[in-house]
Parts: structure tokens; C-alpha cells; sequence
């Protein structure tokens, strides 16, 4: 569940990246405080997504509910976004890119939901060895013998030292 949780870090990144970069070069009609407020969402979400990689991995419980609750508030961020889409007040504001908005939002909003329910899958699972196994994965060096050949490994048919013909 773990890898599956890393995995999905990664697409939320991309997402709420696209949505982002959407949002501050499309979209018309924006505060300066709200573009401000958007620019400055993007380091603290990569923040956030490391931190999460990073409590996962330590098995930080604290840490990981602190996450989910950011995650939280970032999906009401989405739900909010979503709804003054399709506001009819701003309706001017978003309509050049309406559907990508959209469909940035909906697939954001749905990662996060699955996200939030990894995470706690993850975070009930502590304790069961995870961390164990990957300190111990990056510590031990194979034995090379057992996972590598040589040439000499391999018998070769002996090759003839002149040409002949038969």
C-alpha cells in the first residue's frame, strides 16, 4: 500500500501542478492577492507532498495526521475552485478553460480522496515492518556473487587459432 501511496504523491503532484499553472496564465480577471496566494501554494504543496513521503517512509504518526489534514484542506481548496468555476458571477473569468479546469479539479479531487484513504491505510499499518524493510533494503550490499556472472561463468566453445577449410 505504501509504494501504491508514493505512487499516488506523484500524480497529485501533477495535477495540482497542471491545475495551477492553468489557473495563473489562463484565468482572467484574478486579485493580485490571489494570484500571489496561488504562486505561493506551489512550494508549500511540494513541501507538503515530501513531507508526507518522508513521514511515510519514518512511520511518524503525528506527522502523517498533520498531512492528512492538510490534505483535507486541500481538497476543500479543489471543491471551492470547482464550484467558482462554474460560478455564474465568474462564469467571464474561466471560461477559456473551462473543461481543463474541470477536469484538472475532478481527477485532483479524486486523487486526493484516494490519497487521504492510502495514507490512513498506510498509517494503520505502522509498526508492521515497513520501516524496518527499508532501512535495511538501502543498508545491505547484495553478495556479488549471487546476483552477478562473469564471463568466465559461461563455457565457450574453444576457437580455432587459423582458419581451415573443410
Amino acid at each position: 500500500y505504501c509504494q501504491v501511496y508514493i505512487a499516488l504523491l506523484k500524480f497529485d503532484f501533477f495535477f495540482f501542478i497542471g491545475f495551477t499553472v492553468q489557473f495563473l496564465v489562463v484565468v482572467t480577471g484574478k486579485s493580485n492577492i490571489e494570484i500571489g496566494l496561488t504562486a505561493a501554494a506551489i512550494p508549500v504543496t511540494i513541501g507538503i507532498l515530501l513531507f508526507a513521503a518522508y513521514f511515510t517512509r519514518h512511520e511518524v504518526r503525528v506527522g502523517m495526521v498533520a498531512i492528512i489534514i492538510l490534505y483535507l484542506g486541500g481538497l476543500s481548496y479543489f471543491i471551492f475552485k470547482l464550484s467558482r468555476i462554474y460560478n455564474p458571477i465568474h462564469k467571464q473569468d474561466y471560461m477559456p478553460v473551462r473543461k481543463s479546469l474541470t477536469a484538472f479539479t475532478v481527477l485532483t479531487i479524486l486523487l486526493i480522496i484516494l490519497t487521504i484513504i492510502n495514507a490512513l491505510v498506510c498509517m494503520f499499518n505502522f509498526d508492521n515492518g515497513l520501516k524496518q524493510h527499508l532501512q535495511n533494503h538501502h543498508r545491505q550490499d547484495p553478495d556479488k556473487d549471487t546476483v552477478s556472472y562473469s564471463l568466465n561463468d559461461v563455457k565457450q566453445a574453444p576457437i580455432p587459432s587459423r582458419m581451415t577449410i573443410d
